[in-house]
């Protein structure tokens, strides 16, 4: 039997920890595939999703840049996915493939384990792609937090916060301090590089920063925050359950979350 595939479609990719975590959960299982990313730029992706209709593919898993480009290209998508406005996994079905989104439930579990409650809380989201979008509609549609979303192109955070639903959650510039906010999420692709997105603002102790970019190693905002007497949250906890809720959807099978827990551990 031939081995199935699943991609990991972004740019960059070679980052990710993602392969780790996916194969080994298909050696734990048994599972007859491999999962491999793929550097796939704007212009390749409809190229790249029309593979995916054919075998050997189960699916893909998308990142950035492509989430929400992504929905143009699939012949159906889950009502969850129409709701955030993006799409983080894609599964064949026969000759149709289809989009589905696992930010959402990554983002859920990880803020349930580290026993944050968001509710009434003032949030800042950094971002407006396909991550912060799924976070947005978690704290609003489910935590009832009060949100507003920061970009540099605030057309784009406006964007977001009207799918959200009017009146429910805010676009804002760029922050120059954190008054007010109780937590502050960091859902840009910043700390790839060594970068921090708020270099140049002041973390005050007892905030919650969460850190979405999932990098073996703390990113520099992290590693800030720790110092100033932030509770932190890093991008590994959302990676794994996001990971674990796609796996379930490729091949029907509970994952083998401690397996896959394991392998990131090793791989971080």
């Amino acid at each position: 039997m031939a081995t199935s595939k699943v991609l990991l479609l972004g740019d960059p990719v070679a980052h990710s920890l993602s392969p780790a975590m996916h194969n080994a959960a298909f050696r734990a299982l048994g599972v007859n595939a491999v999962y491999e990313a793929r550097r796939v730029t704007s212009a390749e992706l409809g190229a790249v999703v029309q593979e995916l209709h054919r075998e050997p593919f189960l699916g893909a898993n998308v990142t950035i840049p492509h989430k929400e480009a992504v929905l143009g290209l699939v012949d159906e998508y889950s009502d969850g996915v129409e709701r955030i406005g993006a799409a983080n996994t894609l599964v064949r079905h026969g000759a149709r493939v289809g989009a589905e989104n696992t930010d959402a439930a990554g983002f859920r579990v990880a803020l349930a384990e580290s026993g944050v409650d968001p509710r009434d809380r003032r949030v800042l989201i950094l971002g407006a792609g396909g991550a912060a979008r799924a976070v947005a509609w978690v704290l609003v549609e489910l935590h009832q937090a009060r949100v507003e979303i920061a970009a540099r192109q605030l057309g784009r955070a406006e964007r977001v916060a009207a799918g959200v639903g009017a009146g429910r959650a805010a676009a804002r510039g760029w922050p120059r301090d954190l008054d007010g906010y109780d937590i502050v999420v960091n859902a840009t692709p910043l700390g790839l590089q060594g970068e921090d997105p708020l270099a140049d603002v002041t973390l005050r102790r007892n905030l919650l920063v969460v850190d979405l970019v999932p990098i073996a190693g703390e990113t520099p905002l992290v590693r800030r925050a720790k110092a100033a007497g932030c509770v932190t949250i890093d991008g590994l906890p959302m990676l794994l359950h996001q990971a674990a809720a796609s796996f379930e959807i490729w091949t029907g099978r509970e994952a083998p979350l401690e397996a896959m827990r394991a392998a990131l551990s090793a791989a971080v």
